[in-house]
């Protein structure tokens, strides 16, 4: 049993990881960057900027309907998780007849019993499977569709010039452009 919840921990510390990464390609930063932006947040708050992130990079379609579904299977894991680790575990013995067994108190602090070997390995199984899709996005679907977004939201920038209005569509900074208007 200890061996399946090191196994959790160790995965979801990948998966936590892995959505740090997705940050990076959708903020288009370092590495570095992104790991000291998002070093105090926690799975929930990375899932979150990076739907925030992916709107503005993606837009509504396919891409974004794809990463929110690996988002919403690495939600309902990690609660799993957080139902199993942020438990408090313990043993008990029912009567002199019975043998003890391991329980844990849930969020109404009544105890229940603990998750079986199989159940823990499942959800190794399923944050495995979360993790691999996610690494597979970022090589693939995600990667394609950021190669077609702009880096930066465009904005229109508004000149005058002798006496008339001209509307110009600017993704970069200025000082990146080569083209004089």
């Amino acid at each position: 049993m200890l061996a399946a919840l090191g196994r959790i921990a160790l995965r979801h510390g990948q998966l936590d990881n892995a959505m740090k990464m997705v940050i990076k390609d959708l903020a288009d930063v370092t590495q570095e960057e992104a790991l000291h932006a998002t070093a105090k947040q926690m799975s929930g708050q990375l899932r979150e900027r990076i739907r925030t992130l992916a709107k503005q990079r993606l837009g509504e379609g396919r891409a974004l309907v794809r990463l929110e579904a690996i988002l919403e299977r690495a939600q309902q894991a990690t609660t799993r998780r957080n139902k199993w680790f942020h438990g408090t575990w313990g043993t008990e013995t029912p009567s002199a007849t019975q043998a003890r067994r391991v329980v844990m108190r849930d969020a109404r602090h009544s105890f229940q019993k603990a998750p079986t070997v199989k159940e823990l390995t499942n959800l190794v199984d399923d944050l495995e499977t979360i993790l691999e899709d996610l690494l597979n996005a970022r090589q693939g679907f995600l990667s394609n569709a950021l190669k077609k977004s702009p880096t930066r939201t465009p904005f229109i920038a508004r000149f005058f010039c002798h006496h008339q209005t001209v509307n110009v569509h600017v993704t970069l900074p200025n000082y990146l452009r080569r083209q004089t208007i």
